[in-house]
C-alpha cells in the first residue's frame, strides 16, 4: 500500500468519526438552546431553528463520504481522494455557518471545535495525501471561503424575506445560490484537475455576487448602522476576480496547461 493511501485512510477515518459523532453530540445538546435564545440579528431565530438541522445534515453526510473514502484509500481506488474533497467541502460548510447565528444570539460558537480541525484536515489531505501544490491549496481555500460567504448571504437573505420581506432581499436571494454553486464547483475543480472553464465559472460566480452582494451590503449596513456581514461575500469575490483576470496568474497558481 502506498504511503498516501495509508495516510488518506487514517485521516478519512478520523474525519468520519469526528464529523458524525461531533455533529450528533453538538446538535442534541445545543439545538433547543439555540431555538430558545434571543437573537440580536433579525432572522437568526429562523437560522437556529431550521438551518441548524440542515448544517447537521451536511456534516453527517460529509462524515459518511469520509467513511466511504477511507474504504477507497485502503483498497487503492482512484475515486477516494475525489470523495474526500467533496466531504471536506460539505464538512467545512456544515461546521462553520451555524456559528454565526449562535454568536449573534450571544451563545458560544459551538461548532468551532469541529471547524478548525477540519481546516487542518483540509491541508493534510491536500498536501500529504493528494500532493497538491501550495498555490492550488491556498487558491482553493480562497474560493472555498467565497463559497461559504455566498451561502451565508443566500440563506440569511432567505431568513430576512420570511421575517421582513424587504424587496432588496427578495431581489438578490436566488443569485447568491448561483454564485455559491459556482464557487463550489471551482473549489473542487482547482484541487482535482484545474481547467480554463473553471476560471470562467469563477468569474461568473464572482461578478454575480458583486452585482447582488454590494447593494445588499450597503442596504443592510445602513439599516444596522455598522459594517454588515453581507459584505464578506462581495469582498472575497472581488479579491478572487482580481486573481482570476490577472494575466497569467491562473496558469501559474493552478499549474493548468490550458
Amino acid at each position: 500500500m502506498k504511503r498516501e493511501n495509508l495516510y488518506g485512510g487514517i485521516l478519512a477515518i478520523i474525519a468520519a468519526l469526528m464529523g458524525i459523532i461531533g455533529h450528533i453530540v453538538l446538535f442534541m445538546n445545543w439545538y433547543r438552546i439555540g431555538m430558545s435564545a434571543d437573537s440580536a440579528e433579525p432572522g437568526c431565530e429562523i437560522l437556529l431553528k431550521y438551518i441548524h438541522p440542515l448544517m447537521a445534515d451536511l456534516g453527517l453526510l460529509g462524515g459518511v463520504l469520509f467513511a466511504v473514502s477511507a474504504y477507497g484509500y485502503f483498497t487503492r481506488r482512484n475515486w477516494a481522494f475525489f470523495l474526500s474533497v467533496i466531504a471536506l467541502v460539505l464538512s467545512l460548510l456544515g461546521s462553520w455557518f451555524i456559528n454565526v447565528p449562535y454568536m449573534a444570539a450571544n451563545l458560544p460558537p459551538i461548532y468551532f471545535p469541529l471547524f478548525w480541525p477540519f481546516v487542518l484536515l483540509y491541508f493534510l489531505f491536500l498536501r500529504a495525501v493528494g500532493k497538491i501544490s501550495w498555490s492550488q491549496t491556498l487558491l482553493a481555500l480562497l474560493t472555498g471561503i467565497a463559497y461559504i460567504f455566498c451561502w451565508m448571504n443566500g440563506v440569511s437573505s432567505t431568513s430576512r424575506i420570511i421575517t421582513h420581506g424587504d424587496p432588496i432581499f427578495v431581489l438578490v436571494q436566488r443569485l447568491h445560490w448561483v454564485a455559491m454553486f459556482g464557487w463550489a464547483v471551482v473549489t473542487v475543480g482547482i484541487i482535482i484537475r484545474p481547467k480554463e472553464w473553471m476560471r470562467v465559472v469563477g468569474l461568473i460566480a464572482g461578478v454575480t455576487e458583486l452585482v447582488v452582494g454590494i447593494p445588499l451590503a450597503v442596504a443592510t449596513a445602513q439599516q444596522l448602522g455598522r459594517f454588515s456581514l453581507f459584505a464578506l461575500a462581495p469582498i472575497s469575490c472581488l479579491v478572487l476576480i482580481v486573481l482570476f483576470v490577472w494575466p497569467g496568474l491562473w496558469i501559474k497558481l493552478t499549474k493548468s496547461t490550458e
